[in-house]
């Protein structure tokens, strides 16, 4: 581990109340044990450090490097991790209760007995992450989560939550997801043709009363008998979302490719959620 003058100056202006270090270049800088709770980070690049025991909790670390780092023990309850890497990076015994970890990369991470209680996985990707012992009791996920195969979330007490359950803070109307649902429809015709297009929209209706006040066209068009500027509630989200997902899954029995098209061109829940 390189050593620089760089981690006593961080701990020094901790020291002083400073809380301020965004955007730093830390690769392989040591900071073990280092006290530095409530700190920003945020956007700084931690790849290959030593923080094994640092106090990171409630530590603002969006969309920080931690790749191959080591934070072995490190204490990371309620900080914001919301987008960060930590690829092949280790937190064996780390505590991230209550830890914010959307959209995080733990791809190929080694989380031994770590604990994730009640943290936010929304988003989060999981793959070929290392979890013997992890403790996941209570952890959020949603459809855009990542797993591997093997990784079962029912057996560890994880919480699945619809990923229209933040839409009410996101202000999410009825002519938003209607909107969203035209996109992937016209996708859906160039491959299969307006016919089959309706055919498939109507048949992968639910059985849901309030859903019938929608109809599509023959030109994929939805219409809604109601006001589009109606800010819909979580009940209703999560029927249009069971919807458009039923739709999705019908249409690529003919169309494979379309999930994965629908994916990069942000026609998904969770890209609708970020706009």
């Amino acid at each position: 581990m390189v050593v620089t003058t760089i981690n006593a100056d961080i701990q020094t202006k901790y020291g002083w109340g400073e809380r301020n270090f965004p955007k730093l270049q830390l690769r392989r800088i040591d900071l073990r044990n280092a006290e530095l709770k409530g700190a920003n980070f945020q956007g700084s690049d931690f790849s290959y450090a030593d923080l094994r025991g640092a106090d990171l909790s409630k530590a603002d670390l969006r969309n920080c490097y931690f790749n191959e780092a080591n934070l072995t023990g490190a204490n990371l309850k309620g900080a914001n991790l919301q987008g960060a890497y930590f690829i092949k990076s280790y937190l064996i015994r780390a505590d991230l209760t209550k830890a914010n970890i959307k959209e995080a990369y733990l791809t190929g991470s080694f989380v031994t007995r770590a604990n994730f209680a009640k943290a936010d996985l929304c988003g989060a990707f999981l793959n070929g992450t290392h979890i013997g012992g992890a403790d996941f009791r209570g952890a959020v996920y949603d459809s855009s989560t990542r797993f591997d195969k093997g990784f079962d979330p029912n057996i560890l007490k994880m919480v699945v939550v619809s990923s229209f359950q933040g839409a009410i803070a996101h202000k999410i109307t009825v002519g938003d997801v209607i909107a969203n649902f035209e996109q992937i429809a016209n996708i859906t015709s160039h491959y299969l043709g307006g016919m089959i297009t309706v055919k498939n929209f109507e048949q992968s209706r639910p059985d849901a009363e309030w859903l019938e006040n929608f109809a599509m066209d023959k030109n994929c068009k939805i219409t809604f008998q109601g006001s589009l500027n109606h800010q819909a509630t979580t009940m209703q989200l999560k029927w249009l979302e069971k919807w458009t997902n039923s739709f999705v899954e019908k249409s690529s029995l003919i169309v494979q490719d379309l999930p994965r098209i629908i994916e990069e061109k942000s026609l998904t829940i969770p890209s609708l959620l970020k706009k």
